[in-house]
């Protein structure tokens, strides 16, 4: 914490542990020799005891690859691309859509901002356009809408899920005989 003082550093980290405690992310008790207990609760202030993700929960999770610190890419990317790389990175499919006009509804983030972060994202590879998906809409004249289909470009790609394929790749993979990725 910066703090070298032995007497003011011990009130530094008392003072912290009692802001961690209001806020529920721990728990505090004494123990042996009047030292304090810490337990962690869990992150989203319930007070319930702390579970690893995924650890009997049901509750998802993902993880950003390695290569997002070690390519520099927490340090490239601005804020509407980091924010776009967690959306992407939370559906968990090969293949999906960022429709920016639910993002304020879904995410909490504005239509112009997701654009941004999707632009910047496709700029650097991250992020591909693998096709285009036709929905209803009463939107348009003809009733029918089109947005496109993105996916994330490895190192991205959730894991074990391979590659995302144009719908042009995929034709000609089939064609030749190679079958699509795996």
């Amino acid at each position: 914490m910066g703090i070298f003082d032995e007497t003011a550093g011990t009130a530094a980290v008392s003072r912290a542990w009692k802001v961690l405690k209001e806020l529920g992310l721990i728990s505090r008790a004494r123990g042996e020799g009047g030292k304090s207990t810490i337990t962690k609760l869990n992150e989203d202030g319930s007070g319930r005891p702390y579970t690893s993700p995924g650890e009997g929960t049901g509750d998802p999770y993902f993880q950003l690859p390695y290569e997002y610190w070690d390519k520099n890419w927490h340090n490239t990317l601005s804020l509407p691309g980091k924010a776009m790389l967690l959306i992407a990175s939370s559906q968990r499919k090969l293949k999906f859509t960022l429709p920016q006009e639910r993002m304020p509804e879904w995410y909490g983030v504005s239509a112009d901002t997701a654009g941004k972060g999707i632009r910047e994202l496709m700029k650097h590879g991250i992020l591909v356009q693998v096709g285009d998906e036709w929905y209803d809409t009463l939107k348009t004249r003809s009733g029918r809408g089109s947005r496109p289909v993105y996916g994330l470009w490895p190192p991205f790609t959730p894991r074990a899920l391979g590659e995302p394929t144009t719908e042009e790749e995929a034709a000609t993979e089939v064609s030749s005989g190679v079958g699509p990725k795996e």
